[in-house]
């Protein structure tokens, strides 16, 4: 996520974050990084590392951890890159996936949305130091491209449709997120989701997991508290999460709530991924979005031949059943509330039905 800074630039970020500190949740429009490759380190009040992320954080920032465990920041001393959180309590995310698709089911799309995907890269020149030899490509090809095609190919196989933007939205500072939008708007045209991917910057045990025996790079969503779809997106973050935990337990590192939109406003289903850091090798990022890309179709229903979840399936079948008890209720009372009128009335009518079938098929 971060490139290289001079020391002016330094200077500045220090400034930056001074008067974040002086100013709670100044910072809560904002899209904010720490300059260069530095991070923040997220401790609960003994001490303990929660996690540790190049974003800037702020008070009220949110961190859902591996095991589902809420810490909200209370206090931050910019000096040191370091945040105090407070435990608020564990989430319950049993019914996560099937809450959002009942939600997702609600609402209509336009023909063939459920089997699009967009993927993009705002901050183009991000790479992985160990897999690529630098932390940023001045070309703005860097790293994360290989990472966004992975999961491209991933979702691909799953059945879906993606479109994976080749954009570069160089240069990496704070106007990013603004050039990146106009690529934003284009992928969430008729697309059931888009995914911003990312890499953070942090020490490599920050991200550094396995699942399955593999080694992979873990994945950390991030959902913009500036945002009037903030409440959705996060829905989404935490079925996903659900959905890995429960298959692929170890994949998902945790949710970040933090200032900014990260152009999150322009859908429902839009998140940020940030996929290991810049320690951590790229081999294992791409083999944790490979992994992704299997879990997705489980949260939003696979596109092409694949199947709907299992929230949308019941709510097909209770409609189905409201119709046809409805149907019965009807024709019962129609005849007069004798069940043996009805029953004749309605072999009657399915005769009738017969009958128009087959005057059609000799046409």
């Amino acid at each position: 996520m971060r490139r290289r800074y001079g020391l002016a630039e330094a200077a500045v970020g220090l400034l930056v974050l001074a008067v974040v500190a002086a100013v709670p949740g100044g910072r809560a429009a904002a899209e904010a990084e720490l300059p260069g490759l530095e991070w923040f380190t997220v401790v609960d009040p003994d001490g303990r590392i929660i996690c540790q992320t190049g974003f800037v954080l702020d008070v009220g920032d949110q961190y859902i951890d591996q095991d589902n465990k809420v810490w909200r920041i209370e206090r931050i001393v910019a000096a040191e890159r370091r945040a105090v959180a407070r435990l608020e309590g564990t989430l319950d995310m049993s019914r996560a996936v099937e809450d959002f698709q009942a939600g997702l089911a609600a609402v209509p799309m336009v023909q063939g949305a459920a089997r699009r995907i967009g993927i993009y890269h705002t901050h183009s020149d991000e790479c992985y130091v160990p897999s690529d030899g630098t932390d940023s490509d001045p070309a703005g090809r860097g790293g994360v491209y290989k990472v966004g095609a992975e999961l491209a190919e991933s979702l691909e196989k799953a059945g879906f449709t993606v479109t994976h933007s080749q954009t570069n939205h160089l240069p990496h500072d704070a106007g990013a997120y603004d050039r990146s939008r106009r690529t934003a708007m284009q992928l969430v045209q008729g697309a059931v989701a888009v995914f911003d991917v990312h890499r953070d910057a942090a020490p490599p045990e920050a991200y550094r997991g396995r699942v399955d025996g593999r080694e992979i790079a873990q994945v950390m969503l991030v959902v913009g508290r500036a945002n009037p779809q903030a409440e959705a997106n996060m829905s989404f973050a935490q079925a996903i999460k659900a959905a890995a935990d429960r298959r692929m337990p170890g994949l998902i590192r945790g949710i970040l709530r933090t200032g900014g939109k990260f152009n999150q406003d322009l859908s429902s289903r839009a998140l940020l991924l940030e996929v290991g850091a810049h320690t951590n090798r790229r081999e294992d990022a791409e083999e944790a979005v490979a992994m992704l890309g299997s879990i997705i179709p489980e949260v939003i229903g696979a596109g092409g031949g694949g199947t709907a979840g299992p929230a949308v399936l019941r709510a097909i079948g209770l409609i189905l059943l409201v119709a046809v008890g409805g149907g019965l209720l009807w024709l019962y009372v129609a005849v007069g509330g004798d069940w043996r009128r009805a029953w004749d009335k309605l072999k009657g009518l399915g005769e009738e039905f017969a009958t128009y079938l087959g005057r059609r098929g000799r046409r």
